[in-house]
């Protein structure tokens, strides 16, 4: 798994996965193709944020600021370095995309986190998964984002990687029977 490469030890994880009644390659594009009006919790939460300056429409993959730092056959990884605590989160000066600077960054001060997401077949379906590690980089930023994510874990993030699931397993067990 790409994650455990680029992210192999962490502070905080989240590990949610679902099985679908469709094939991996199915699942893989209804993922690629999510659109953030499928997820109104996702909507509902950015605006909440106060990220009003997102786009809050099209492909979910498109909307999320998040680098991709590694894809392949079913797989990918987006992930960048910040400060998530703040009311507007300020990020690292990272190269976007760079895997390695990514993997290699421990300025102190920051908190790196990253999100895998993988379809793997599982006999006449598949099973889609998603998981968020955020590593931070020092003592301070560590007890920085441990509130932070006490209160995204149970919340938002949550919400948000269990509504993905679902939206994806229906659309993409309606274009399996369809």
């Amino acid at each position: 798994m790409q994650l455990d490469h680029l992210l192999p030890s962490y502070d905080f994880r989240s590990h949610y996965h679902r099985r679908i009644a469709a094939d991996a390659e199915t699942t893989w594009r209804a993922y690629r193709s999510l659109t953030v009006e499928e997820l109104p919790t996702v909507r509902l939460l950015l605006r909440l944020r106060g990220l009003g300056r997102l786009r809050l429409s099209g492909p979910v993959t498109e909307v999320f600021p998040i680098p991709l730092l590694a894809g392949g056959h079913h797989e990918e990884v987006r992930g960048q370095a910040g400060r998530y605590w703040q009311p507007r989160p300020s990020y690292a000066p990272l190269p976007a995309g760079d895997a390695d600077a990514f993997r290699d960054f421990a300025e102190p001060g920051w908190a790196k986190a990253a999100v895998g997401v993988r379809v793997v077949p599982d006999g006449d379906g598949c099973v889609l998964s998603a998981e968020t590690r955020v590593k931070c980089t020092d003592t301070r930023s560590l007890g920085a984002f441990a509130p932070y994510w006490i209160l995204i874990k149970a919340g938002g993030a949550g919400l948000i990687r269990l509504e993905t699931l679902r939206a994806v397993a229906a659309r993409a067990e309606a274009a399996s029977h369809a």
